[in-house]
């Protein structure tokens, strides 16, 4: 057991005690503050259009828009369900110019289709859990067989900072801002809804059951980094924008 006692004795020195152990909050993004409009499910294009449309209509504020797992193809993440949502550069840029943010929902379950780039490429590289017989684990999640990235090997971290980027993301604008779901991480067919505490991290070296508090802090750590590397607009840590993730799973 670690037990830590935050001597104060002032609350503001309790609270500068605590972040000395844990570190301090990222400053958000002003829209992180204002009204975001979400729901299960926007259906197409044009239901997003008509949204928008009455917020204006009926002159209500609000700054961002989001969109659930069925905008993209087949819950395949990092896509556009192309047929419902033909320009989604457009859609972001319109919605832009009336001052409104785009957020998208990644989770860390990557449905298993061996012709899904991000799949495929993945797993040649081994960046996905392992079994505790170093197999590639499989899970069920929204998109059915599912693998999953492990964001304790700084190689996988550094993958998925890649999919973030504009030349990697196709349909993605620099308006597009990311919901981390799942990422407890959850396993609908797993034990407690999760992943066997025997699974593999960091090449075969750490067990599921040492840092499974931490897996969605890794996950939007990693978010974070690909959208800062996507805002970067001079040398690095020149000019960024301010990134938004919102994360169900923390640490």
């Amino acid at each position: 057991l670690d037990l830590f006692i935050l001597l104060g004795p002032r609350p503001a020195e309790v609270m500068g005690q605590y972040t000395a152990l844990t570190g301090t909050p990222f400053m958000p993004p002003l829209f992180a503050t204002a009204y975001h409009q979400c729901r299960w499910n926007y259906n197409d294009d044009a239901d997003v259009r008509h949204v928008d449309g009455e917020f204006e209509k009926n002159d209500i504020p609000y700054d961002v828009l989001w969109l659930d797992i069925e905008h993209t193809e087949g819950k395949r993440y990092f896509t556009w369900d192309t047929k419902k949502f033909p320009d989604p550069k457009g859609l972001q840029n319109m919605l832009a110019e009336r001052g409104h943010r785009t957020v998208v929902i990644i989770d860390p379950h990557i449905k298993h289709d061996d012709h899904y780039t991000v799949f495929a490429n993945a797993k040649s590289a081994n960046l996905f859990v392992r079994t505790h017989d170093n197999s590639t684990f499989d899970g069920w999640c929204w998109p059915g067989s599912s693998s999953y990235i492990d964001f304790l090997d700084p190689a996988a971290r550094s993958y998925w900072a890649d999919q973030l980027q504009l030349d990697a993301y196709t349909g993605s604008t620099k308006h597009l801002h990311v919901w981390n779901d799942m990422n407890e991480p959850s396993v609908f067919n797993g034990p407690e809804v999760t992943m066997q505490k025997d699974c593999l991290h960091a090449r075969g070296t750490v067990e599921h059951r040492d840092v499974h508090n931490m897996y969605g802090h890794l996950q939007a750590m990693s978010t974070r980094e690909g959208l800062l590397r996507r805002g970067s607009t001079g040398a690095a840590g020149a000019q960024r924008e301010r990134a938004f993730v919102l994360t169900r799973a923390f640490f």
